[in-house]
């Protein structure tokens, strides 16, 4: 198998999140989106060193954005969102910069064909469109840089040999 080559293999666990169900970027991100809604229910959500526990993939025309919640958050206090368990699995991540099409594409691309050539794993099943993540969203280093890192997750399981 070859090295990861700037990527990293990781394993997240299943966890409880808020869901926007399938929702059009304005819907999650405009005005009156649940971008603002979150800001509002911020007690609840989970909070790390670093990195939002949040999670954004495409199924179709529409999206999906989760949220890691507390545990004892009710479905009352995330209403009219609701509470869901994300699965977990095994990832492969990279990061592009989300304002440049070149980079993205290319990075998705080298992500693939890692993938693909790998001999231990194979593109997984959930979410089929992989997920991303925005590391410094809002960040004085993404602003100071000129970029917004974009964290990419693709699926991955492990290869399964006929016997």
């Amino acid at each position: 198998m070859s090295k990861l080559q700037n990527m990293r293999a990781i394993e997240i666990p299943k966890f409880r999140a808020v869901s926007s169900g399938l929702k059009t970027f304005e819907e999650l991100f405009g005005e009156g989106g649940m971008v603002g809604w979150l800001r509002t229910i911020d007690h609840l959500l989970v909070r790390q060193i670093y990195e939002e526990p949040a999670f954004l993939w495409h199924e179709g025309d529409k999206n999906v954005w989760i949220w890691a919640v507390k545990d004892g958050v009710t479905a009352s206090e995330t209403a009219p969102y609701e509470i869901i368990e994300f699965p977990g699995g095994m990832f492969l991540v990279a990061t592009a910069n989300e304002l440049d099409n070149d980079d993205l594409n290319e990075t998705v691309n080298c992500m693939m064909n890692w993938i693909n050539s790998s001999e231990v794993f194979e593109y997984g099943d959930f979410p089929q469109s992989g997920m991303c993540n925005m590391p410094n969203a809002d960040g004085a280093i993404d602003k100071a840089l000129g970029i917004a890192q974009q964290e990419i997750f693709l699926p991955l399981k492990f290869i399964t040999k006929e016997i």
